[in-house]
């Protein structure tokens, strides 16, 4: 009996299935070797590589009054910005009598008129500059350029008046944290209530 064709068939296919196994052996070995590679070039990485150390400093807002005052009249008042940002200055003047200790004491106090400097603005009891102070500045005009103030009462109380001039600063960008934390909107030469649209 011949059997030549069939033998010749099934000769070849074994041939086919050693050639796609090694093929596939290959292939894995090589995934292997590509895996390995990777994975200890990333623990490499990461035990090698020098942490990176986050240098974000938040910025700073501050102020300072700067005033001459010669026991009567106060003169040149405005508000340094110390901070390391630019910023709104607002300032509230406070005025009250005190005796010759300077204890508090009763009665009333007015602050006499003056005219704010230019830019100044007043609006709900404090006194705005308009616009922005860089770092290390102050305002181009003096809130107060000059104020006399009454040395002595001639009423039952007596005593002579203390005016305290307190200022805060605020960062003046976005506007929405003036909004929120004042609840003004500040723009050149005007202050306006805060509303959210």
């Amino acid at each position: 009996m011949y059997h030549g064709k069939y033998e010749s068939k099934h000769l070849q296919a074994r041939p086919r299935r050693r050639s796609s196994r090694k093929a596939g052996t290959l292939l894995l070995s090589l995934l292997l070797v590509i895996t390995l590679a990777l994975g200890g070039t990333a623990a490499y990485l990461i035990t090698r590589t020098d942490p990176v150390l986050n240098s974000f400093q938040p910025s700073q807002v501050d102020c300072k009054v700067k005033e001459d005052f010669d026991g009567t009249t106060k003169s040149n008042v405005n508000v340094i910005n110390t901070g390391d940002t630019k910023a709104y200055i607002r300032v509230k003047l406070v005025t009250y009598r005190v005796n010759g200790e300077g204890q508090h004491i009763g009665g009333t106090a007015t602050i006499p008129g003056f005219t704010p400097g230019v830019n100044w603005v007043e609006f709900n009891g404090y006194y705005y500059y308009t616009l922005p102070v860089a770092p290390g500045e102050q305002p181009g005009a003096a809130l107060i350029n000059r104020i006399v103030l009454t040395g002595s009462y001639n009423d039952a109380d007596g005593g002579k008046q203390v005016i305290e001039v307190m200022a805060e600063a605020i960062q003046s960008g976005p506007a929405q944290a003036v909004g929120s934390s004042w609840g003004v909107t500040i723009s050149e030469g005007s202050v306006t209530a805060y509303t959210t649209t």
